[in-house]
């Protein structure tokens, strides 16, 4: 099989594709609440330009998608792209990120589309909390996409939690508990630094994943359970539960050594790494009429720019990020 080789000898399998930065919340970890600037329509890719690069990556080891926002449900139509990425023949695994708002209505359509995975955000299980993280009063759209959800049969269905000191780390034990009667992953992530966030109001807000998992191991027994070489999470079985529990290590654990991903904007930019401000310009040879050659070269220009390790905590300090979350794609 032909594959994209990074600098340091990682393959490139995995492509996680903003349809869009714009969103229907404003969470305080990836958004100013006055939201910033979209891009103008015409700056946007449309389906059949990501068509172009998921089918070609397709032939250079592509097999994991992602599709991501912004919140990908306010494209419209996005049940078209994931059904003509699921048609790739080669596409072997294909998610979705979302904030489950406008999922109930569009869950359907999703799954006659082809989807079966879903990572669905959700930081609090407390109505007036989750106003205060997400500044809108969406929570029983949520809950109610997240049922429709389960109802319909999506599996895995990995619920993340991003974890705030002060904000939501009292809840880590309620929401762990989701997992004994639901088919839920239930995922802790780091609060990562993107953004314009200052260093001393990231690491006040920060928990590390080791405390935890410190705290899980004080209510639940955690039985280890193996995950693949590429997978970001560490992931626990509690005796007895239908679900499971994970954390998302990006900044104590960093999981860079087999690190398979790369990410495409909405607007078309290469993001070889999430904790890195370099990006990559494919849209204009896209728009130009490169050739399927001329393009793989791009891809592999944009590449080369891919660092060994993720420097969170250096780039806060030199100043921040140049996107916000949204902007760059979950």
């Amino acid at each position: 099989m032909i594959s994209l080789i990074d600098p340091f000898g990682r393959a490139i399998q995995y492509l996680r594709i903003s349809v869009t930065d714009r969103c229907n919340l404003r969470c305080v970890y990836c958004m100013p609440e006055d939201g910033v600037p979209y891009d103008a329509p015409e700056e946007v890719l449309s389906f059949d330009e990501i068509m172009r690069l998921v089918n070609l990556l397709a032939g250079y080891g592509l097999r994991k998608v992602r599709v991501t926002g912004g919140e990908p449900l306010v494209r419209k139509n996005v049940s078209e792209l994931v059904a003509r990425i699921a048609a790739v023949p080669q596409i072997t695994d294909l998610g979705l990120t979302t904030n489950a708002v406008l999922l109930e209505n569009q869950a359907q359509a999703l799954w006659d589309a082809g989807l079966r995975r879903l990572n669905i955000s959700l930081d609090t299980l407390q109505p007036e909390r989750f106003v205060k993280i997400a500044r809108f009063a969406k929570f029983e759209e949520a809950l109610a996409g997240l049922a429709k959800a389960e109802a319909l049969g999506f599996s895995p269905i990995k619920l993340n939690m991003v974890v705030m000191r002060g904000v939501n780390d009292d809840e880590i034990l309620e929401m762990a508990a989701l997992s004994l009667d639901h088919p839920y992953d239930v995922r802790f992530l780091e609060y990562m630094p993107i953004g314009q966030v200052t260093p001393w109001e990231w690491r006040a807000s920060y928990v590390s994943n080791e405390e935890v998992i410190q705290r899980l191991s004080e209510r639940f027994e955690l039985q280890p359970i193996e995950a693949a070489s590429s997978s970001t999470s560490q992931v626990f079985q509690i005796p007895g539960a239908v679900g499971r529990v994970g954390v998302i290590n990006p900044i104590s654990h960093k999981f860079c050594a087999n690190c398979n991903r790369l990410r495409l904007t909405a607007n078309g930019a290469l993001v070889p790494c999430l904790a890195d401000n370099y990006e990559y310009d494919i849209k204009t040879p896209l728009r130009a009429g490169a050739s399927d050659d001329e393009l793989i070269g791009h891809v592999k220009a944009a590449l080369a720019h891919k660092p060994e390790q993720s420097d969170f905590e250096g780039r806060v300090e030199r100043g921040g990020s140049i996107r916000i979350m949204a902007q760059i794609g979950g």
